[in-house]
């Protein structure tokens, strides 16, 4: 039985389980839908420690209404132009950034999950797309922010700021003002020049999260395991390209350069956590425990660096188990 936003219908359907019956979407337009995936996204900014959980929960009503009407760009657009109004009203920076965050997080993993139904692009080309629009949404928000000033002068200013506010909290704890003054100056360059890339990571979860969910609600390809994950061929390209100019070019363009190396090498470290995976994966099975213990070592430091060269080696050389190794194992 084909889903239901292949037809254009809007009975509430869905793709069947094997061993169950179809999963029911509930009914929902596009104005609800995008009023509740608004609210889940705000507790990113009202209570941002629990707002981290939350906030990709905001991806769920849009999907739910992809399944059902074949595409949710009304309702995450309705909020697109609704924020841009305000921006452009008086709302300022902190009203783009908003904006920014709605359509990284929530748009682009919604509208990826659509544009993947249509093309059958593999995970690693859907996951490499998503992020390089979520990265180019980004840095043309903070040019939009900076302007005139560059977006590394104007990044380092923001932060400086920022870390100003942040010194009376901690200074009310009783931490020292001196302490917190030197680890902002000494982070000052790093921030300014990588702030851009840092959602990527964020937004590489948020895909990954929705995945599973969209394959649930029939908007996916086919059901693959993690660890069959391979990063897109052309990816590879945006590494020598970012790589490149990082090296040789200067001012606003290498900061372009440095934002993508640094969103490839995010791209490449899942890669290597796949890859990390296939091999445990023969021994200790695809439980919870599997999948979060990995993750969470893997990003103790200096194990990013090596887990994403892991996952940049295999695009060149097939470091997954062969098939003959798993036959000799159980023989």
């Amino acid at each position: 039985m084909n889903g239901p936003g292949a037809h254009g219908d809007d009975h509430p359907s869905g793709p069947s389980l094997p061993g169950k019956g179809p999963v029911a979407v509930p009914g929902q337009g596009p104005l609800v839908a995008a009023a509740v995936s608004l609210f889940l996204f705000a507790a990113l900014f009202v209570f941002p420690p629990l707002g981290v959980f939350v906030a990709p929960m905001a991806t769920v009503p849009l999907l739910h209404l992809a399944a059902r009407r074949g595409t949710a760009a009304p309702a995450w657009g309705s909020v697109a132009i609704l924020l841009a109004m305000a921006t452009l009203a008086g709302g300022g920076t902190p009203i783009l950034l908003f904006l920014t965050g709605y359509l990284v997080l929530v748009a682009v993993p919604v509208a990826s999950v659509e544009l993947r139904r249509l093309t059958g692009w593999e995970d690693g080309r859907w996951a490499a797309s998503a992020t390089l629009a979520g990265l180019l949404l980004v840095l043309a928000a903070v040019v939009a922010a900076t302007w005139p000033a560059s977006p590394v002068e104007g990044t380092a200013a923001w932060y400086h700021r920022a870390g100003e506010q942040a010194m009376e909290l901690y200074a009310r704890a009783g931490i020292s003002r001196g302490e917190i003054q030197l680890a902002i100056d000494r982070s000052t360059p790093l921030i300014s020049w990588l702030l851009p890339s840092m959602p990527m990571a964020y937004l590489v979860a948020v895909l990954f999260w929705v995945r599973p969910r969209a394959e649930l609600l029939g908007l996916g390809t086919g059901t693959r395991t993690f660890e069959e994950y391979r990063s897109d061929e052309w990816l590879s390209v945006g590494f020598v390209a970012g790589g490149l100019g990082t090296l040789f070019l200067q001012g606003a363009p290498r900061w372009v350069a440095v934002n993508l190396l640094a969103t490839v090498l995010i791209l490449y470290f899942i890669h290597g956590l796949a890859i990390i995976r296939a091999h445990l994966v023969r021994y200790v099975g695809r439980g919870w425990f599997v999948r979060w213990g990995i993750a969470l070592l893997c990003l103790q430091v200096p194990l990013p660096a090596l887990v994403a060269v892991l996952g940049l080696a295999d695009s060149f050389f097939d470091l997954r188990p062969r098939r003959s190794d798993d036959d000799r194992r159980t023989t």
